[in-house]
């Protein structure tokens, strides 16, 4: 009867998912980047590429490995409940695919090395699970930082993770496009080595790309010339505005583009910045026949100039 309840409500977010799609297409272009990108909002069936997040929550989190499955549809569903995200819908927000960019490795180098005082915030960390890998490679997790809009993603992962009795790094819930300091946020001003933000830039239009960015340059360690922001987003071989939910604006960069916006923000928090931009080779960026082929996954470093 259980498994009877949870297929069943899990048929009904899928039809109430797909009947809010067909109420807001009356109201969105038909090629809006969320059409573009979701194919189905919510998915079922655990991805391919799940193993990895397996393994981890059995040797970190020390769940049965019969109990994997199970736990991880009951944390998506909580936080599908909070926010239908397309990345939680599809389960991407368990993807480890962040421990290839060289950039990670990087990280976990400068992290791991004799007497590092090295500092780590992950913007945008949703559960948490870039902090709790680092953690897992050995990393001092007093040293490490994440930062969500939503709170309750913060608290779900401690409960996705059950580690909340000896995993030691700071969360904080804040608005990164608030330039003031009156949201807590400013706990990490001029404190952090490295930055982390996935998924991220693409949510917002360019000047909001501006704001965050900027606040990410306050968070930065101003004495430390190996700053390092580095992540993955949606980009594409022709950078401008593509439609978002609800009628937004999404500003969508190539390599062009990024180092563009990096200039504008160096002139306004009078810094130098250098950027690199490469295409992630992946399958599953253009999940149906309907597609903008202008589209790419891509990674990206930003350093000191």
């Amino acid at each position: 009867m259980q498994k009877w309840l949870v297929g069943l409500r899990r048929y009904t977010r899928c039809a109430m998912a797909a009947e809010d799609a067909n109420k807001s297409s009356k109201h969105q272009p038909s090629r809006s980047l969320d059409y573009i990108l979701q194919g189905k909002v919510y998915v079922d069936k655990l991805p391919p590429d799940i193993e990895p997040i397996r393994k981890f929550l059995e040797k970190y989190s020390g769940i049965r490995a019969k109990d994997v499955e199970g736990h991880i549809h009951q944390i998506r569903d909580r936080l599908w409940d909070i926010y239908p995200y397309v990345c939680i819908g599809h389960f991407r927000f368990l993807s480890l695919k962040f421990t290839s960019d060289a950039r990670y490795q990087v990280a976990l180098q400068r992290l791991l090395a004799p007497n590092s005082k090295t500092t780590f915030l992950d913007v945008g960390c949703c559960v948490g699970q870039v902090l709790r890998q680092l953690a897992f490679d050995g990393v001092d997790s007093s040293r490490l930082y994440g930062t969500d809009l939503e709170p309750r993603f913060l608290e779900a992962g401690y409960d996705l993770f059950k580690d909340r009795d000896r995993f030691k790094a700071t969360f904080v819930a804040g608005d990164m496009l608030n330039q003031g300091s009156e949201d807590g946020l400013d706990v990490f001003d001029d404190k952090m080595s490295i930055i982390h933000a996935t998924s991220f830039f693409h949510l917002f239009n360019w000047e909001d790309q501006i704001r965050a960015a900027r606040r990410m340059v306050r968070f930065l360690n101003p004495d430390d010339p190996d700053v390092m922001i580095f992540g993955r987003q949606v980009g594409t071989t022709t950078p401008g505005d593509r439609q978002g939910a609800r009628g937004s604006r999404r500003f969508l960069h190539d390599a062009t583009s990024w180092q563009e916006l990096w200039d504008e923000v160096g002139k306004l928090t009078e810094t130098t910045w250098r950027t690199e931009v490469a295409d992630i080779d992946e399958p599953g960026m253009h999940p149906d026949g309907n597609t903008d082929r202008t589209l790419r996954r891509i990674r990206f470093g930003v350093f000191r100039a």
